[in-house]
């Protein structure tokens, strides 16, 4: 940041109240809207794509790869509702995160976090922990074929199907502070 106050009291203040209006909806509705407009020109896009080559991207509406879902050609020219649909509670408008039905308020000042099913579309688990899932029900990876997955391989035991923080033979260790 270039430091316009030769004082730095003022240069604190400063610094503060900017981190501050950071954090707001507004600087955020602002950021995306400069965004927006910055990548909406197709030569800023095209120098956004060439600083990406050899990532791989995967469309969340159609599944293939080399283009986002806000970019989908199955989209175009479409009346498809597309607005971000909640990950949460599966209505359409708003995010996980500004979700109302996402945090229920305890007596104690705790929040509970109700997570709802892909599966059962019930609330309080999700779609691995579901009773109605089959059990040969495999969640579908985004990035690659599930089958193709390695399995996990521990590195403590060298066992598969778990990895070392889960491990069951890994034990636990206290340090005493030494005298």
């Amino acid at each position: 940041m270039k430091i316009i106050h030769q004082d730095p009291k003022l240069q604190a203040q400063r610094v503060a109240a900017i981190k501050k209006a950071k954090g707001t909806v507004a600087a955020r509705k602002h950021s995306s809207k400069i965004m927006k407009a910055y990548y909406s020109d197709p030569v800023n896009s095209q120098k956004r794509s060439m600083a990406l080559k050899g990532v791989k991207f995967y469309c969340q509406n159609c599944g293939r790869e080399g283009h986002r879902r806000h970019n989908c050609p199955e989209l175009e020219d479409s009346l498809v509702d597309r607005r971000f649909t909640c990950r949460i509670c599966g209505d359409k408008g708003h995010n996980r995160r500004t979700c109302r039905k996402l945090k229920i308020s305890l007596s104690n000042g705790r929040t509970i976090k109700h997570h709802r099913c892909k599966v059962c579309h019930q609330f309080g688990h999700n779609r691995r922990t579901c009773p109605q899932a089959v059990p040969s029900f495999v969640v579908p990876s985004k990035r690659r074929n599930a089958a193709s997955r390695r399995p996990y391989k521990c590195r403590l035991c060298k066992k598969e199907g778990h990895n070392i923080r889960t491990c069951p033979s890994r034990t636990v260790v206290t340090e005493h502070p030494r005298d």
